[in-house]
């Protein structure tokens, strides 16, 4: 595919996208009416009242651009014409291209995925059970039912697949909790017990049922029942495909069980140099609470007034950005962190007097700057005090 026939797409990126994306979902809500075509005034009547444009004459513009980009397509509206005149006029009618629904349905599939938050499926772990059981059964039998075979290794693979990709959602919106990323809050303190006993819930589960999952699919694969059985799938899914493509449908269909099969097994089996899945999902949702435990903790700390030091470094960023000058930022500085240079050692009343009748600059190098004077109490005990025990009174 070239660049062009990506062109359907273009209306995402341009200042008006809002309106486009909103003219779009009318045209979706008229097909689902089974409406066929829509006039300019039916697309304006369906915007949302607080994204309708004040102009009906924006909405007409933006479907004359969407069929420039394929999404629409245009045709003349010869229903409403009544006289001579109306044939010069220029009236459309518009309806979807198959390239402008194929682009919302990948819009909406995108939406749909980045908002799920996904679920640990713990009856899809007792379908899988239930449908292994069911496929040692028809594989018992001398000739198995291929209608039988076809529906409960669809079942299992449709229970599998829902189980892993939400599995695999949830545990990522959990570790964004855990980051607390697109969370408020006080919403997670409100449900941070009912999480931790789903958690903990699922964790059995998974300990239990996934182990007799295991132990299902070990037993199907040493008997060597499961390759008789992908073929009759394989070959009742092939049974429509036309003459001249039926022998390369079940094959491509018996590649494509094998490999959900192998997907499966590879999910709950764990080999020698490789966990399974299962186990790695047991693990992160195993480690994922005192993860949330620690930061409940720190919440709770934060909520008692508790220092918290990102906290105090991100203010005193803050400070030293919104200080006037390098001098105030030097001041700011020395209070903060007690930091000074080295000539601090002498400073006394004398020292500041003289150096603000005679600042010192901080770039003169040591061997041209005037010279300190150290105590000899101070070179001897490392400070300006004697240290003894302290005077009766």
């Amino acid at each position: 595919m070239t660049s062009s026939d990506y062109t359907p797409f273009a209306h995402l990126t341009t200042p008006n996208a809002p309106l486009y994306r909103q003219v779009m979902r009318a045209f979706l809500a008229a097909k689902e009416r089974f409406a066929v075509h829509l006039r300019p005034e039916d697309v304006y009547a369906a915007l949302d009242a607080d994204g309708r444009p004040a102009d009906p004459e924006a909405v007409t513009q933006a479907l004359d651009k969407l069929v420039e980009w394929g999404n629409l397509r245009a045709d003349p509206d010869h229903a409403r014409v009544t006289a001579v005149e109306d044939f010069y006029r220029r009236r459309f009618i518009y309806q979807l291209t198959r390239a402008g629904e194929a682009v919302e349905a990948a819009l909406g599939t995108y939406d749909e995925v980045l908002g799920r938050r996904g679920e640990l499926q713990a009856v899809a772990l007792h379908d899988i059970v239930t449908q292994l059981r069911a496929l040692l059964v028809i594989a018992a039998e001398d000739e198995p039912d291929p209608a039988k075979t076809y529906v409960a290794l669809s079942v299992l693979t449709a229970r599998f697949a829902d189980l892993a990709d939400n599995a695999r959602a949830f545990m990522g919106s959990l570790q964004r909790t855990i980051d607390l990323h697109d969370i408020e809050v006080e919403a997670f303190l409100a449900y941070k017990d009912r999480l931790i006993q789903y958690l903990e819930r699922f964790i059995q589960d998974l300990i239990t049922l996934g182990g007799r999952i295991a132990l299902l699919i070990g037993e199907l694969e040493e008997q060597e029942r499961v390759g008789p059985l992908l073929r009759l799938a394989a070959a009742r899914e092939a049974a429509d495909a036309a003459p001249e493509d039926a022998e390369r449908a079940e094959a491509v269909a018996y590649e494509r069980w094998a490999a959900r099969w192998s997907g499966l097994a590879e999910w709950f089996v764990s080999e020698e140099g490789r966990e399974s899945q299962a186990r790695l999902l047991r693990g992160r949702a195993l480690g994922s609470i005192p993860q949330l435990l620690a930061v409940v903790r720190q919440l709770n700390e934060r909520r008692a007034g508790r220092s918290d030091r990102s906290a105090d470094f991100r203010t005193l960023a803050r400070w030293f950005a919104q200080a006037p000058d390098d001098e105030a930022r030097h001041r700011l500085w020395r209070v903060a962190f007690g930091l000074h240079s080295s000539r601090h050692l002498t400073v006394d009343a004398d020292t500041l007097a003289e150096r603000t009748a005679s600042p010192e600059p901080a770039a003169t190098p040591w061997s041209e700057a005037r010279p300190l004077r150290i105590s000899p109490q101070l070179r001897r005990t490392g400070s300006y005090e004697r240290r003894g025990k302290p005077r009766r009174s």
